[in-house]
């Protein structure tokens, strides 16, 4: 799905750098692109406007800037902006204001969905970008505990626990009849003998064992089985699988001004699907992501540029936060902001999964 592009430090000299680091910082800043003439203002260099100029003629050549049309500067391509990310990059930390108000607001709420989607938001706010925040089916998740409660005839509540502390329920209509206490003997079996599990690995244990010998001499083994796979088979995903604020910052961003790419870009918003499989494949990697331009159909498309970073754990991965925004973000300020809240998510999840 996402195919970062190869980039190596030693294929640029200092001099190279050194232009190429300042384009990509005016050009975040200031949505213009960069001419000879503004890199010898910034006193930066001690290069005449034409050697300058050549180069970024030579940067041009090698594929790290591009030259708009309508400007006589430059602008760096998804190339540069690889490079720069990759080698060049000096990230900022946070200000001891932005880790209190994280630390404050994340470990005053107690409701994982709350945490979540508080989370979007402050990423939106701190950013002034598009928070996000996504959190895959519960299938995918390690389950804590499992309880079954008559609620009707022939219809059974099953509560799913997650190790997260997520809850998810789930209605089980069934034409076999069942006591309180054979419930409550078979919440207990599925809860010893499969928590740690993910849901799918429990229904394909559960599976398995309708073909195991004890199971066609226990009347009882077959009630459980039968009643668990059915509470794991098609469990609805949680309402909000992605949790998204602030669209209407990339709305006021120079590059996405014009009515029909206004248009395009709000839309572009709405395609969740197409965000959730990028941010899917996000929870296979380790570590910080930032996906920019081509490297993703979604960012190519649109032109943004992406930086996530999973939460849970490194064996575990619930979810990914990130920031969306154009190509032409700050990522050096978005790589700290989305670090940081990933591991308080993290630290809120371990310890809602720790209390008894």
């Amino acid at each position: 799905m996402a195919a970062k592009l190869e980039v190596h430090g030693d294929e640029l000299d200092s001099r190279a750098r050194d232009v190429l680091r300042e384009i990509v910082v005016q050009h975040v800043s200031t949505g213009e692109a960069v001419s000879s003439r503004s890199l010898s203002k910034s006193g930066r260099f001690n290069l005449s406007p034409a050697s300058l100029r050549n180069v970024m003629a030579d940067l041009e050549d090698l594929g790290y800037l591009q030259h708009p049309h309508t400007s006589a500067g430059r602008i760096p391509t998804d190339r540069g902006y690889r490079f720069f990310i990759n080698h060049l990059m000096r990230s900022h930390s946070l200000t001891q204001r932005e880790r209190d108000v994280i630390d404050k607001d994340v470990g005053n709420t107690t409701e994982i969905e709350q945490v979540l989607h508080l989370a979007s938001r402050l990423l939106s706010r701190l950013s002034d970008q598009v928070g996000v925040v996504f959190m895959p089916t519960l299938l995918q998740f390690v389950i804590r505990s499992m309880d079954f409660v008559h609620v009707a005839e022939n219809k059974i509540m099953c509560v799913i626990v997650g190790a997260n502390g997520v809850l998810v329920n789930k209605l089980i209509e069934t034409r076999l009849s069942f006591t309180r206490d054979e419930l409550d003997k078979i919440s207990r079996f599925i809860s010893a003998e499969f928590g740690g599990l993910t849901l799918d690995a429990v229904r394909q244990r559960l599976t398995r064992m309708t073909e195991e010998e004890r199971a066609l001499h226990s009347r009882m083994l077959q009630k459980t089985i039968a009643l668990g796979i059915d509470a794991v088979e098609d469990v609805t995903p949680l309402n909000h699988e992605l949790y998204m604020e602030g669209a209407e910052s990339i709305l006021t961003k120079p590059e996405f001004s014009g009515a029909d790419s206004l248009r395009k870009t709000f839309l572009a918003l709405q395609e969740k699907g197409k965000l959730i499989d990028i941010l899917n494949s996000c929870l296979t990697e380790n570590g910080l992501q930032i996906l920019i331009g081509s490297e993703s159909n979604f960012t190519q498309l649109h032109n943004f540029g992406i930086v996530a970073r999973s939460y849970g754990s490194r064996s575990v991965p619930l979810g990914i936060v990130g920031i969306i925004g154009p190509m032409r973000m700050e990522y050096a300020r978005m790589a700290p902001l989305v670090d940081y809240l990933s591991r308080a998510l993290s630290w809120k999840i371990e310890e809602r999964r720790e209390q008894p």
